[in-house]
């Protein structure tokens, strides 16, 4: 869409004086036998020398004495209008038109009246009647000329000019308005030529310029354009008009600093005009600027709510501003005032997708792929969204659809070189990715997945070559440095690996604060890491100067907290507790606060919501969840009984089931769970605790038909895709559930929690140098558990024994995050013991006897324990108990920490 520069009111346009001139001829001549000639004449003089009362007088006195006297009714006409006396002049010159309907004179001035008083339309018409009745009439035919133009009609202002004569023509307001006519005919170069004449005139007037940047601006000559207007500027430096025009031709011009500035201050004094917001806003797009652009455009909507432009723009800012919803929302209102504009609808099912709302993204797309078949965009965009909705062989025959249609589409083959990689069919996305690279050379997350798909068919030596260039472009970015670590590794430099590993831990941390809000979109449209603190900043800056728009604050306090910035953060959300927002704000603030673990004031917010909305049953079910944190089930669940029935869904019964499971009344739980189950539950997390319930009690079958029915309502949550390779493992189903966490590891490389599982298995089976690699890669990733430190120590055992020293660094970081796991007791006083330190490992193992005193490996640790201490009477009775333990349950699970426990865990309050 481009910006035009338009008319806008004030604008420079030729208006001519009125033609004062008085009848001549036939008529005048027949009115002498009763008025003195000199009467007359005498009243013209003294208008023309100011004297407007003494004319006035005069004029009074000759009506007296003859009321139809053409000339004198006209003259009185003539200066009432000069008094802005409309309504009274116009019954004279009614009386004057009324004696000689043919004059052109009184038709000329009848109109000039008309055009005076606003009535546009009756002056038109009367000029009309003028150039019929002479048509080379000057000022009529100049008039119909301007009118002409200002309803964009060149060729008929043409042809009014040409009928003026070329005596009419000589001055420069005449030329302007000629140059103006040509323009809008599409004569751009005859028009500039014409105007060529005035540019460097010193002697015309600023205004007149006005004319001429509003010329130079049809014909797209913007630096010319925006000298005229700068020129009138300088006479006029608070003209609104000026500034917003000169704004615009700036923006054309691609001077966009200035286009800012002159707009802006434009807006100090017009705050609330839209035109002026929408331009401003496509100033700031152009300088990166989005959250400025999306705040002003926020504005311009409110002023002016029937603005398809206005909101067509807030779409697309929106959309790179990754407020995915926010931009499907301004599609939706867009489109009911353009509902023909397909391309639009297309986009607003794409952003859909975006948002994991998949069945209507998807109903969209494929509504416009079969009205527009050859359109590769929609075929595109159509492959991206059932990839997202897990429906891969469909959406790779879109991709190659799209692909078919246009080989250049880039986006197309790098969205299908994920799914590859994600499908496991490397070789097919190296291909994809170099084409694509040929063209996005500098991409370094298309390098870093090119790299990938190498290592996935052992090709290091290439691999760390498009890593290396990787890392070169963005050497803090943890997907690109979890690669290159992988490819050094397996080429055995171990002093480079572990010298990115420093690195990776010093930018992993923060991995997850720029991970964008869904699956593969995030690889379509995630922002370079370098523009974060420039969001931020500018977040801030909107917080700031919209005070009143609460949700530039709840946003900014998000985003700090997704950084890592909870003080910040928190202190962001007060301000918005204290400026007393409405019930659904409060609700979505403690929504935010609750996914971030922040009980505390997360009740506050809560409580205030659903006490002034007690039907906001989501809000409900938040605060249940708090305060089982907080306090205790019981007081949990009274709160979740607070729900009206009408509220009661899905969510509701999981929710219920889970606190009904730690009260201990598994029947009722049971019942709730299957309550739940059948009401198609739509909260990923609610759905995860309700996997561990069924885990708990021996039903793996159970959960994975609930982990496939939870896939279908939330295709994109990658917590339950986790879950789903977990119970594949429990169900022995180890292939299945190695491909499944290969792809989550594939489509969200830098979330730690793989990484995790896929090190706690890789130990399990007994790779344990690959589980050390992998368990170091999601620490550095920001994983900080006692279970990623236990199986860190298990590993390094297991795979370098003689590593005492980093095995007994990753057991104290575990013992630091908690003291009363028996397991983790268990390996320090192993590792101890290894180390020769035979006191510090009894007082490891006592520890985790007294929390768990028929744990066997404990008694095993202990017996070799004092053995080594010279304790021989105590190392056979820890013998003795072993045997009697094993009489009891030879069964006995030895793992520690289970992979059910890893995500399935209820916490209990704290």
């Amino acid at each position: 869409m481009k910006l035009t520069l338009v008319r806008r009111a004030p604008i420079f346009s030729i208006i001519l004086p009125f033609t004062l001139s008085v009848l001549t001829g036939a008529v005048l001549l027949a009115q002498e036998a009763a008025v003195p000639k000199s009467s007359l004449q005498q009243a013209r003089s003294a208008f023309a020398e100011g004297k407007v009362a003494e004319a006035d007088r005069s004029l009074d006195s000759i009506l007296k004495n003859d009321p139809s006297d053409v000339g004198a009714l006209t003259l009185k006409a003539v200066i009432l209008d000069s008094q802005q006396r409309y309504s009274q002049a116009a019954s004279y010159y009614l009386q004057a038109i009324k004696l000689a309907p043919n004059s052109v004179q009184i038709l000329n001035n009848f109109a000039n009246h008309y055009l005076a008083s606003g009535d546009r339309a009756q002056a038109r018409r009367f000029y009309l009647k003028t150039v019929a009745g002479d048509p080379h009439h000057a000022n009529a035919n100049l008039q119909l000329a301007q009118m002409s133009v200002d309803d964009n009609n060149g060729p008929q202002a043409l042809v009014y000019l040409r009928q003026a004569g070329p005596s009419s023509m000589a001055g420069p307001g005449t030329s302007r308005l000629r140059a103006r006519a040509l323009a809008i005919s599409g004569k751009c170069s005859d028009a500039a030529q014409l105007l060529g004449k005035f540019e460097d005139d010193s002697k015309s007037e600023p205004r007149q310029f006005f004319s001429t940047g509003v010329t130079f601006g049809l014909c797209k000559l913007y630096d010319r354009a925006e000298n005229s207007f700068s020129r009138v500027l300088d006479a006029e430096p608070a003209d609104f008009d000026v500034l917003y025009n000169l704004g615009l031709a700036s923006l054309q011009a691609g001077h966009i600093d200035r286009a800012i500035g002159v707009l802006e201050t434009a807006l100090r004094q017009r705050p609330d005009d839209p035109d002026c917001l929408y331009a401003l806003a496509r100033a700031y797009v152009k300088k990166e600027r989005r959250v400025d652009a999306a705040a002003v455009l926020t504005r311009a909507r409110k002023v002016a709510p029937g603005r398809s432009d206005v909101l067509l723009l807030l779409a697309q800012v929106s959309a790179q501003l990754e407020f995915f919803i926010d931009a499907a929302e301004s599609y939706e209102a867009y489109l009911k005032l353009k509902p023909g504009d397909d391309a639009a609808r297309r986009e607003h099912g794409f952003l859909l997708a975006c948002a994991n709302q998949f069945k209507r993204a998807v109903a969209d797309l494929e509504w416009y792929v079969h009205k527009y078949p050859d359109d590769a965009i929609g075929s595109y965009e159509l492959g991206v969204a059932k990839s997202v909705a897990e429906d891969r062989s469909a959406a790779f025959h879109d991709l190659d659809r799209a692909l078919k249609l246009n080989p250049g589409l880039t986006q197309a083959r790098y969205a299908r070189a994920l799914l590859s990689i994600e499908e496991q069919k490397p070789q097919q996305a190296i291909d994809d990715l170099r084409t694509y690279i040929e063209h996005q050379p500098n991409d370094y997350r298309a390098l870093a997945h090119l790299g990938q798909a190498y290592l996935a068919l052992h090709r290091a030596n290439e691999a760390v070559d498009v890593l290396q260039r990787a890392v070169d472009l963005a050497p803090d970015a943890p997907l690109a440095l979890v690669q290159y670590r992988r490819a050094l590794v397996m080429l055995g430099r171990k002093d480079e690996a572990d010298s990115v590993l420093a690195r990776l831990k010093q930018s992993g941390s923060f991995a997850e604060a720029r991970r964008p809000q869904a699956g593969l979109i995030e690889y379509l449209s995630l922002s370079p890491v370098n523009q974060r603190a420039r969001y931020l900043a500018n977040l801030r800056n909107q917080a700031a100067t919209n005070p009143t728009d609460l949700q530039w604050k709840v946003r900014l306090g998000r985003e700090l907290l997704l950084d890592g910035s909870t003080t910040e953060g928190l202190d962001v959300f007060r301000q918005v507790k204290s400026a007393d927002p409405d019930s659904k704000l409060l609700a979505q603030c403690g929504r935010i606060l609750l996914g971030f673990e922040q009980y505390s004031m997360a009740q506050e917010f809560l409580e205030s919501a659903t006490a002034a909305e007690p039907g906001l049953s989501a809000a409900r079910l938040e605060l249940a969840i708090v305060r089982f944190h907080l306090e205790t089930p019981q007081i949990a669940l009274a709160e979740l009984d607070r729900t009206p029935e009408t509220g009661r869904k899905g969510d509701y019964y999981l929710l219920r089931a889970q606190i009904l499971d730690t009260m201990g009344k598994v029947e009722d739980a049971v019942q709730a769970l299957n309550r739940g189950i059948r009401a198609a539950p739509t909260r990923p997390d609610l759905y995860l605790q309700a996997t561990g319930f069924l885990v708990k009690h021996n039903l793996p079958h159970e959960a994975l038909k609930l982990l496939d029915q939870a896939s279908m309502v939330l295709p994109d949550a990658r917590e339950l895709q986790l879950a789903q390779s977990v119970t594949l493992y429990l169900l022995r189903r180890d292939v299945d559930a190695q491909n499944l966490l290969a792809r989550i590891q594939s489509r969200w490389p830098e979330w730690n929690a793989a990484y995790v599982l896929s090190g706690m298995l890789l130990e399990i089976q007994l790779k344990s140098a690959e589980a050390r690699q992998t368990l170091e890669t999601a620490i550095a990733l920001g994983a900080n558990t006692p279970e990623v430190y236990y199986y860190q120590a298990r590993a390094i055992l297991d795979a370098a024994p003689d590593d005492l020293k980093s095995a007994q660094n990753a057991i104290t970081k575990a013992l630091a995050l908690t003291a009363k796991d028996p397991y983790i007791l268990v390996l320090a006083g192993k590792i101890s013991f290894a180390r020769k330190d035979y006191s510090q490992a009894l007082q490891h193992l006592l520890a985790a006897n007294r929390l768990q005193p028929r744990l066997i490996p404990v008694h095993y640790a202990l017996r070799d324990t004092y053995k080594a201490l010279g304790d021989d009477q105590r190392s056979a009775a820890e013998l003795e108990v072993i045997k009697g333990l094993a009489k009891e349950d030879p069964s006995q699970d030895t793992n520690s920490f289970s992979l059910e426990n890893f995500l399935f865990e209820v916490r209990a309050p704290v």
